[in-house]
């Protein structure tokens, strides 16, 4: 098994890493060191030269994104479900996200739909849009040796021509600091799951005052709040640990009679 150039999470006793095995060098921490020829298959266990075992596996999207160099702020895993559900996404959805960002919910919008749906993303930046291209392709090349198929729009949004996309689009998904100016030049007319992600509430009142406008229905705004519990033999208790506020979710159809 060639494991030269796979993605790997080392998960040490104190820290968890995202790396990328290359055969002719050596990984090194402060809690000992080894060398990638050493990993023989994924999963195995290196013992390092101070003799504590690391533990080389390949990464869970979590894992991935969480560990992952980016650029723009990603959205984190616990609000892209909410999304995935608010959108009412499947694997034919045809999507437009509006700000390709780090790419880390292309990433799994990308991986929901395969090659059996189409996912076009917009971003006025061409190096978010070179990130998200090779988050998506670095990931995914650890399962498959499949061709990534997204469509990268690099425009500015208030310049977006909604009707240049050639299908019919069934959810609009922004992370996007003014998404209102989608409808500068931009009219909704067909059914659509619409599902924004603003940090601030004076951006949700103001898009929330834009959708009412455009005649969506349905409204909800939301924030996703996670906390994790301990349980052991002794107690159960919540960690001090919680991960709160990192955006509201405004969402809304459009439905045509």
């Amino acid at each position: 098994m060639n494991i030269d150039n796979q993605l790997v999470v080392i998960n040490t006793p104190k820290n968890k890493y995202l790396s990328v095995v290359e055969n002719n060098k050596e990984f090194i921490t402060n809690e000992g060191k080894f060398k990638f020829s050493d990993i023989q298959k994924i999963p195995s266990i290196i013992t390092t030269s101070t003799g504590i075992d690391f533990q080389i596996y390949s990464p869970t999207y979590k894992e991935f994104v969480l560990l992952m160099k980016r650029g723009p702020q990603i959205i984190y895993p616990k609000d892209v479900g909410q999304i995935i559900v608010e959108s009412n996404l499947h694997n034919s959805s045809k999507i437009l996200e509006i700000g390709s960002g780090s790419g880390a919910l292309t990433l799994y919008l990308y991986s929901l739909l395969k090659n059996t749906g189409k996912l076009y993303t917009l971003d006025s930046s061409k190096t978010n849009q070179r990130r998200a291209n090779k988050t998506i392709t670095r990931y995914l090349s650890t399962y498959s040796s499949d061709t990534v198929d997204v469509t990268f729009i690099n425009e500015e949004l208030s310049k977006f021509n909604f009707e240049s996309i050639d299908e019919n689009i069934d959810a609009i998904i922004t992370d996007v600091p003014e998404p209102w100016e989608f409808f500068i030049n931009n009219k909704i007319q067909n059914n659509i799951n619409w599902v924004s992600y603003l940090p601030s509430m004076s951006q949700i009142m103001r898009f929330n005052e834009t959708l009412g406008k455009n005649n969506f229905q349905d409204i909800e705004i939301k924030e996703v709040i996670l906390r994790d519990w301990i349980v052991d033999e002794k107690v159960v208790r919540p960690t001090n640990k919680l991960v709160s506020h990192t955006g509201f979710l405004i969402s809304a159809k459009y439905i045509k009679y």
